[in-house]
């Protein structure tokens, strides 16, 4: 159960970051479309790169994580009939 509130919790932690990642992406864009001159599109472009590549990272760690405490659950509830004979 406890497990349970805690991946509840976790999950809506990521999607709170990730949506606000995703907002300062979506500026980047719209930074790069709108700007004047081809340096300045170079840039942004560069800075684009650095902020998805981190982006990256961190959901490929996330990932590694949720996956790390899913092999740490048990397979099948433990069934301890056997104990109160």
């Amino acid at each position: 159960m406890i497990n349970r509130k805690f991946i509840a919790a976790f999950s809506f932690f990521i999607v709170t970051i990730m949506f606000a990642e995703t907002k300062e992406v979506n500026k980047l864009f719209e930074k790069v479309d709108q700007a004047p001159s081809a340096e300045v599109k170079k840039e942004l472009i560069e800075e684009l790169k650095i902020k998805l590549a981190e982006k990256n990272i961190k959901a490929r760690e996330e990932a590694d994580a949720i996956i790390k405490a899913k092999q740490k659950l048990p397979l099948k509830i433990y069934d301890d009939k056997s104990l109160t004979k």
